[in-house]
């Protein structure tokens, strides 16, 4: 192990991803994570050829062996100063269950292997989203403070009553990923650490753009947010929430 800084960035080959590597390129060691190989490629490509210090990680957030080994390989590789967590499915990009166990299930595990590497200054950035603020029932609630407990997805639809779809799924997801970084701030604080969630609203990105092609709501939203972008299809850029979690990252 050597004293270089790494900065992970998981869903780095995705708008977000790519964004939040860009504005930590110079920092240190960028390890860039994906479940896609030849996405992780490129990204890799761009941000060396803009003279960042990049290390690439396959990894799938629903596979726990391979989040315990991303974990592993960080300490090979330096300290651990800061975590974006960007990997994530939306509803029109798997079902139901699928998109809880990658947005809700996927980010504790992905918490839960990093905090051995926490020390003084590490920050962890989650992606939640405006959807964490609707309604949930307090039964169901109370079920998101434990994504890892083997029949989590089970009981969370048994207290629905019915069979989780996209979009119920996408809001639990992101309420639980509140609920999560809330309840390890106090362990991560106790090595010296942090843990922050931001909540992006309607960013344009490839994933945003499907959500615009696909769910009759949108347009409705982006006629109620105030600041808009004529140039663009959605009213928020990558960079807006790279910008935030660079600073989040940061001693300041």
């Amino acid at each position: 192990m050597t004293d270089e800084d790494v900065y992970v960035i998981t869903g780095a080959a995705g708008g977000m991803g790519m964004a939040c590597a860009e504005a930590l390129s110079g920092r240190g060691t960028l390890l860039l994570v994906d479940v896609n190989a030849d996405d992780l490629a490129a990204s890799e490509r761009h941000l060396r050829a803009a003279g960042a210090t990049v290390l690439t990680a396959r990894c799938d957030v629903t596979a726990s062996a391979e989040v315990f080994d991303l974990a592993e390989g960080i300490r090979a590789v330096g300290v651990f100063r800061g975590l974006v967590h960007t990997a994530g499915v939306s509803p029109e990009m798997a079902d139901g269950r699928t998109v809880l166990d990658v947005d809700l299930v996927g980010s504790a595990r992905v918490m839960d292997a990093m905090q051995p590497l926490v020390g003084r200054g590490s920050c962890a950035v989650l992606i939640g989203s405006i959807a964490s603020y609707a309604d949930v029932l307090p039964a169901v609630e109370t079920l998101l403070d434990e994504p890892l407990r083997p029949s989590f997805i089970d009981e969370v639809e048994a207290a629905l009553g019915f069979e989780l779809d996209g979009p119920t799924a996408y809001v639990l997801a992101k309420r639980g990923v509140v609920r999560l970084v809330e309840r390890l701030a106090a362990p991560w604080g106790s090595r010296g650490g942090r843990t922050v969630a931001i909540a992006p609203g309607l960013i344009d990105t490839p994933m945003g753009r499907l959500e615009l092609a696909r769910q009759p709501i949108m347009p409705a939203m982006i006629a109620a947010t105030p600041i808009k972008r004529p140039e663009q299809q959605l009213p928020g850029r990558p960079i807006d929430i790279a910008a935030a979690s660079a600073f989040l990252l940061s001693s300041d």
